[in-house]
């Protein structure tokens, strides 16, 4: 086996499943960011960690330029991926146990997204090996990508000697340059409580709150009919989860729905919340109590240039490696691409995997794909100050 599915399988073999919020103390990332780190100090290559909460961290790796180099030291490139996946349950495989079976490596993150930290890191340990080494690079592994980007946001704090950055997504090494942002947040449908037998003494939420729903659809068509981008389509809506009732013979007083925009870019996450709440409120009227929340969620959408530096630098390597043209798409899914590209680096995602096999029962990659990534990633830093 390569280096890469090497590491790639002693990754998969550290659990660093999210629970699906931030809350300090929980070492979800630790065993990983520590092995992370054992294996960028064998390396003798400079590492740090950055605290995004208490037990979680991010592991940044700088490689830096030959001493003789002449070249920009500030202009480099960042390679970015995140350690946590998603949770385990009613998977049919082992999620811990790597198994290689018909070409593919099975495992919780093999493919979300491990594959692309494994390919990452054995081209920058190779780069490092370089005594011609033009450009910094540095290696950036994310807390927290699976429930609020929390990383991200903590990593654009610091100022980076960067100009660029690939995120490693399952993309089938096709360049994302577009995806689109989101807005979570909680309205609360408010009735009056009585007992079940005499209902016309309370006012029931769920009867209300079936009224908000169906405006919730309302808005959803309304969004569907909207100026479609030319790689995203156009925004939706999702009412995902729907909480009500203590016991069937009460009145319920309470109904909480959950909701999701996906934006679009240059689109103001709060202001389509407004947007939103404006809608409904005219559709249900002032009768029925509803009160929208404060957004728990506000991420941007990405969009990057066609023409952009790193979008033309993975091409040339995507060209020169693997003898393709690459294809440069959009996405419905979020990445921590986006902080990336607020914080003004220049950003396109690719990475190893089909998006298909993320979040799945028998999560899977293919090794060719991992191998390929590696080739990829290595053309890109080894080129990347020469061409720029």
């Amino acid at each position: 086996m390569s280096d890469a599915i090497n590491l790639l399988r002693e990754m998969i073999a550290i659990p660093s499943v999210n629970p699906m919020r931030l809350q300090s103390g929980l070492a979800v990332e630790r065993q990983l960011a520590d092995f992370l780190e054992s294996s960028f100090s064998r390396a003798e290559i400079d590492c740090e960690r950055q605290t995004v909460a208490e037990g979680r961290e991010n592991v940044v790796a700088i490689v830096h330029p030959s001493n003789n180099s002449h070249r920009n030291s500030r202009a480099g490139v960042m390679l970015n991926s995140h350690m946590d996946t998603v949770p385990v349950e009613n998977m049919t495989i082992d999620p811990f146990d790597p198994v290689i079976s018909n070409g593919c490596v099975y495992g919780r993150g093999s493919c979300d997204a491990k594959g692309s930290i494994a390919a990452m890191v054995t081209a920058l340990i190779a780069y490092a090996n370089k005594t011609d080494r033009p450009a910094p690079v540095v290696f950036a592994a994310m807390a927290d990508e699976e429930f609020s980007f929390s990383g991200s946001w903590k990593l654009v704090e610091k100022d980076w000697p960067v100009t660029a950055c690939v995120v490693g997504e399952p993309t089938k090494l096709a360049g994302v340059i577009a995806h689109k942002g989101v807005a979570r947040w909680r309205i609360q449908v408010t009735g009056v409580s009585a007992h079940g037998a005499t209902p016309e003494r309370g006012r029931n939420a769920i009867y209300d709150g079936a009224r908000v729903a169906l405006a919730l659809e309302a808005y959803a068509k309304r969004l569907a009919a909207s100026k479609p981008h030319p790689l995203l389509g156009r925004p939706t809506i999702n009412g995902g989860r729907v909480s009500v009732g203590q016991a069937v013979n009460i009145v319920p007083n309470r109904c909480e729905f959950e909701i999701e925009l996906r934006l679009m870019p240059g689109e103001d996450g709060r202001q389509a919340v407004l947007d939103c709440e404006t809608f409904l409120r005219d559709q249900v009227g002032e009768d029925i109590k509803c009160v929208t929340e404060e957004p728990y969620l506000l991420d941007p959408a990405l969009e990057t240039s066609s023409g952009a530096a790193i979008v033309e630098s993975v091409a040339a390597a995507h060209q020169a490696e693997l003898g393709t043209t690459i294809q440069l798409e959009g996405a419905h899914y979020g990445t921590d691409g986006s902080k990336l590209a607020r914080a003004g680096i220049e950003t396109v995602v690719c990475g190893p995997g089909d998006i298909a096999q993320a979040h799945t029962a028998d999560e899977y990659i293919e090794v060719e794909q991992v191998e390929m990534a590696v080739r990829l990633y290595g053309h890109l830093l080894a080129q990347w100050n020469l061409a720029n």
